[in-house]
């Protein structure tokens, strides 16, 4: 896997003026960071280091495996972005998803698409630092 650093140029090299600036408001390359932390260590390790000891070891597998599609996207770039948002994550899976990185949901606006599905965009606060980030996320209802 490469490293978080190598991703981030990868994005960064990728985008626009616009979406870079974005990028960069919404506190991309710390949560890539903790994403590829993630991914590289697993739940257990991850929690070894953590300040607040997340994952929270009664979050389910189903949660984990949610957390874990969550940081995979955010490689890619994914969820900072309306045209870009986060797939196949409930609504559930999109908030341990930061909380795991330390954030709490601050304000949440659903908007319906033509398709029937919601995009939400979320607005998360940093527990330590109160900067505020917003995400998109695509939740499919069958």
């Amino acid at each position: 896997m490469k490293n978080s650093k190598e991703i981030m140029t990868e994005l960064m090299d990728s985008l626009n003026k616009e979406d870079s600036e974005i990028c960069l408001k919404n506190r991309v390359p710390y949560i890539l960071t903790k994403a590829c932390f993630y991914l590289n260590l697993g739940s257990d390790k991850y929690r070894e280091g953590d300040a607040f000891n997340l994952p929270s070891e009664n979050w389910s597998k189903s949660d984990l495996e949610e957390i874990e599609s969550g940081c995979n996207q955010i490689l890619l770039g994914k969820g900072f972005r309306k045209d870009h948002p986060f797939e196949n994550l409930s609504i559930r899976g999109c908030y341990l998803l930061f909380e795991l990185f330390h954030f709490k949901s601050n304000n949440q606006k659903a908007t319906k698409m033509n398709s029937g599905n919601m995009l939400d965009e979320i607005e998360f606060e940093h527990v330590m630092d109160g900067g505020k980030v917003t995400f998109y996320n695509l939740v499919k209802y069958n």
